[in-house]
Formats: structure tokens, sequence, C-alpha cells
């Protein structure tokens, strides 16, 4: 079980399980191993199935060849793109006053492109161009799709990743803890995190980059440096309103509450 700080001393309440895209890459307890040809068949369909035709439409909607980004996101070469099964428990009404109701601060995901499998207990926000956090609302067999830093990258701030947040569920779900079924999906770990400058579209409209060209770092340095100080390293106060802070391999991080 993963142990974040929320808020006030409050740590979080998430058991989650993750698998590398390559199943058999590592050891599995025995209970999970029997189900691992049916993971394996879920991990591919959302690899090939759901994210690479993504990709494909987000590079023409740069006016780029459809296979710019699926090339940066290869099934065989080393990666931690992954699924991650997770559990959110439910906290005491002490618990829930001192972090106000939030079970995970507002954060941006790490990777490219993050597909969420809708699930009817409500929970996730995001937050809107006006400044306020917004209810994702639940669809049967519907699938929430997130961009994260990588995205913002390749795209020269284009596609800027999404601000989201887990809350406390409405009043008539709390009896049920929240389940999530997630692929995480990241560059190449030796692809070099720089905008598309070819791209026509961004040549009009400009880019936004984190970094200067000669700074951007690799994929698999953006993730290392990401997710070993995720709930461990000490936030600043950032310049806007409840927003702090953090550096990443130079690079602002910001986390919002």
């Amino acid at each position: 079980m993963q142990k974040v700080d929320a808020d006030n001393g409050i740590l979080d309440q998430i058991e989650q399980y993750g698998l590398n895209r390559i199943v058999t890459q590592r050891p599995h307890p025995q209970a999970l191993r029997p189900f691992l040809p049916e993971l394996d068949t879920f991990v591919r369909h959302n690899h090939f199935n759901i994210l690479h035709p993504i990709l494909r439409l987000i590079a023409l909607s740069l006016e780029l060849p459809e296979e710019t980004l699926v090339e940066k996101h290869n099934f065989d070469r080393p990666g931690q793109t992954s699924v991650c099964f997770m559990k959110y428990y439910r906290r005491t009404e002490e618990e829930e006053e001192k972090s106000k109701n939030v079970w995970l601060k507002g954060h941006t995901d790490v990777g490219s492109v993050t597909i969420l499998w809708s699930q009817p207990v409500g929970g996730l926000q995001i937050l809107s161009a006006d400044g306020k956090w917004k209810w994702v609302r639940h669809i049967d067999n519907a699938l929430v799709i997130n961009t994260g830093d990588m995205m913002d990258f390749f795209t020269g701030g284009f596609y800027k990743p999404t601000i989201h947040r887990v809350v406390q569920p409405p009043e008539d779900q709390r009896a049920y803890d929240r389940l999530g079924s997630v692929y995480f999906t990241m560059a190449d770990d030796d692809v070099k995190l720089l905008p598309l400058a070819h791209s026509p579209v961004l040549r009009r409209v400009g880019i936004e980059r984190r970094c200067p060209d000669g700074e951007a770092p690799l994929s698999e340095m953006w993730r290392k440096g990401r997710t070993t100080t995720y709930g461990r390293s000490e936030l600043k106060k950032g310049a806007e309103k409840d927003v702090e802070e953090e550096v990443i391999e130079g690079i602002v991080v910001k986390h919002y509450n």
C-alpha cells in the first residue's frame, strides 16, 4: 500500500498493484500468475487498440506523419508503460476533515497519455480553465483520457497536461471502496523529451518550452525524477494560489491543493 502525505499529516489510503506492459518482466504473487494471459491481452488492447490510435490522431492534428508519436511509444523497447490497479479505502470522519476530503492532491501524470477505465464510484476531478474543480462523470464502458507531462514536452504546450485529483466520493457512494484500472503510458526510455518543432501547427502557434532543448531530459530520467520524489520531497509554496512546487531535472513541477 503506497503512503503519500495528502495534507496535515494524513496519509493516503491507496492500495495498488502495477505491472509493466511486458507482464512477465518481473515475478508476481502466486495468486496472480494464473491471470497473466488475461492481463497480457488487456495490456495489448490498451496499447495497440487505444493508445496508438490516440497518438496517431494527435500527430495528425499537428499536421505530422501519423506514426510520429507511435514510433516513440513502442511495445517491445525498454520503458515503463504499465497497467495499475488501485483501490481507495474509505477514511474516518476525522481524517476527511483534516485532509479537506482530498484523497490524492491535484497533479499531472508523468507520461504521455493516461487511459482510465471509467468506474461508477466518483472521486476524480479535473481543474478546468476557469480555476474550478469539476467532477468527471461516470459513463458505462467509457474511457477517460488524460494527457501528461511527456505530451506537454512533445507538443510544446499545445496539449497541456491534465490537472486532476481524487476526492471523497459523493455522499450516496461513500459506503463503497473506489476501484480503478489505469494504463499509464510513457515514451521509450531513450526518447528525448523535445518539442516536435517541425510541426506546421506548432510553427504557427508557437512553442512553450519547459526547458532549453539542450537540457531536455530523456524519458527515463523524467520518469525516475518524478516517481522517486512523489510524496517524499519537500514542496515549496508557488506563486499561484493553492499551488506548491518542486524542481525535477531543473524543471518546475506543480502540485495543486
